[in-house]
């Protein structure tokens, strides 16, 4: 719950230094949102008035509740594929069903402070991921930018197949409104740079009032979004069923990954603009609360946006308040200028869209990753065409399942198990040695390097197979430098153990870590295997090596 400490001074305190800065910023902030609202409303195919309502919702929700002062939440682009998706298979009852699983979800990450696990997914997996659906918007946005009225299609690819049959229809003055606030976005900021009354002007803000002032003066034949009823956003139940709830949870579980990564992402931007620290696990809470509610009132999914956030800091929030006067602001605009969305041209919206797109096309990374590691460039390359061309779920999935096999085989790379022989000359290692080269007829010693886990086993055997039809009576494994041990390695340690014990040779193993002796030791088998004297756990290499000789070697000598 978001902290309150009301007194008459605190509240003094406030409306003297705080109030007009957070309210200045909600009006500018809410200015700039509506037409990002609108747009991807727009690229969702939902009603544009549900983008507004988003934003409004979910913005004054995420704002209270959430773990970032100055996040603005509303609806995004990688939201607005989602969308599409589920709408087109499910409808708006599946899409408001998937919402609030998402949000119940994304509660529950927070509950259980889990808001931290998201950095654990790897940079091609994500990059690939975002510039698939970067693409998707840009693609999904040509018929509104080349003013061309297509019937329904299903794919990507049939989309694209529409357009092309019916480049004869194309509007040279959607095409040239498009390109011109494409071009008024990019290079505005570029020309008043410096100027003192024009460089805090948002470019997209002169973009929307130029487009609706050539509608209105020029009457040019183009589609525009249409009235926008000016009414409040009510509550209102849906249909929730236990079978589509299992239908729509895979998209549930996208809408969780998406608006996790960007709401956390946006709340380390923000921090790093203003020098403050959010709360990753309250800001999952507050994001999915407002997942939770705003499908009642008519909404889409919803998560932080940077753009609107760096403009909420940029025009001087001091508190979350910001956000929430930015909700209310919007739905003032609702109420009083709807109208106005009869004079907004579609080709505005595509070409909005687009400079919201096409940073999420980061070839940087790609390059980057294409230089240092082709593995990681192929599971870049493999989830952005899949994302792109067959089904995002897919994409996700296999890019997952890729992304695991390269850890696998890169941990796999890592471990190492070392005969004494290959480590250099030093006090310790020289002490050991002597020994070994002692009683080398009877003993061997390894050193398990990195984690030991069921990767490590085919290099575990070969090195062990080496010496198990020899005579040598003890082998000591050094497990100092083992920070992880997982059930696959624990059952193979136990099967060695056992082996060699039927056939009365021993293992000593030395310098275990407490926290994997701690797991080693959970196991039933390997305790019992301790408990019965099959397997001896020692201190030191040295400690056990001494042993065996004073108290294992001497055994076979008197037999």
């Amino acid at each position: 719950m978001p902290e309150i400490h009301l007194s008459k001074e605190s509240v003094s305190d406030y409306f003297k230094n705080m109030f007009t800065f957070d309210l200045r910023a909600g009006f500018i902030t809410a200015i700039v949102a509506l037409p990002l609202s609108i747009g991807f409303a727009v690229a969702s195919n939902v009603d544009p008035s549900m983008g507004i309502y988003t934003a409004i919702v979910a913005g004054f929700l995420a704002s209270l509740f959430g773990g970032s002062k100055f996040s603005i939440t509303g609806p995004t682009g990688s939201m607005s594929v989602v969308v599409l998706a589920a709408m087109s298979q499910y409808g708006m009852e599946g899409l408001f069903l998937a919402t609030v699983l998402a949000g119940l979800i994304q509660i529950l990450l927070g509950l259980f402070k889990v808001g931290k696990i998201i950095k654990f997914l790897p940079l091609p997996l994500i990059s690939g991921f975002t510039a698939g659906l970067g693409l998707m918007i840009i693609v999904y946005q040509i018929p509104n930018a080349l003013g061309l009225d297509l019937p329904e299609y299903e794919s990507t690819i049939e989309m694209l197949g529409l357009v092309l049959s019916d480049l004869g229809s194309i509007n040279p003055v959607v095409v040239l409104m498009t390109i011109g606030t494409i071009l008024l976005i990019r290079l505005l900021p570029r020309l008043t740079k410096g100027k003192k009354y024009f460089a805090s002007v948002p470019p997209t803000i002169v973009a929307l009032i130029l487009s609706i002032l050539i509608f209105v003066f020029l009457h040019p034949d183009i589609p525009t979004v249409g009235l926008i009823p000016a009414k409040l956003p009510t509550f209102s139940l849906f249909k929730i069923s236990l079978s589509l709830a299992v239908d729509v949870l895979p998209f549930a579980l996208m809408l969780v990954l998406l608006g996790t990564l960007e709401s956390l992402l946006c709340a380390v931007v923000c921090d790093g603009m203003t020098a403050t620290k959010h709360d990753s696990d309250r800001e999952l809470i507050g994001q999915g609360i407002a997942k939770v509610v705003t499908p009642f009132f008519g909404g889409l999914p919803s998560t932080a946006a940077i753009s609107r956030s760096t403009i909420n800091i940029r025009e001087g929030a001091k508190t979350r308040a910001g956000g929430m006067f930015h909700s209310l602001f919007l739905l003032i605009i609702l109420l009083f200028l709807g109208w106005l969305g009869a004079y907004l041209p579609y080709a505005f919206i595509a070409g909005v869209l687009f400079c919201v797109a096409l940073p999420m096309i980061n070839l940087r990374e790609f390059k980057l990753m294409l230089n240092y590691d082709r593995i990681d460039a192929a599971i870049f390359g493999i989830t952005f065409f899949l994302t792109v061309f067959a089904d995002m779920l897919l994409a996700f999935e296999v890019g997952i399942l890729l992304t695991m096999i390269k850890f696998m085989y890169d941990m796999t790379q890592s471990v190492q198990i070392n005969t004494i022989e290959d480590y250099d000359s030093t006090d310790s290692a020289d002490q050991i040695r002597a020994l070994h080269e002692r009683f080398g007829d009877k003993l061997a010693i390894y050193t398990i390097n990195g984690p030991f886990f069921f990767g490590a086993m085919n290099v575990f055997d070969q090195k062990v197979n080496v010496h198990l039809p020899t005579k040598r009576q003890v082998i000591v494994i050094r497990m100092r430098y083992v920070p992880y041990v997982d059930a696959t390695a624990t059952s193979r340690l136990n099967e060695f153990i056992a082996s060699r014990n039927r056939e009365n040779k021993y293992v000593l193993i030395t310098g275990i870590r407490p926290v994997v002796k701690k797991h080693l030791l959970r196991d039933e088998i390997f305790d019992t295997h301790v408990r019965n004297k099959e397997v001896y756990l020692f201190d030191s290499t040295e400690l056990a090596v001494r042993y065996a000789v004073n108290e294992i070697f001497p055994k076979f000598e008197n037999k």
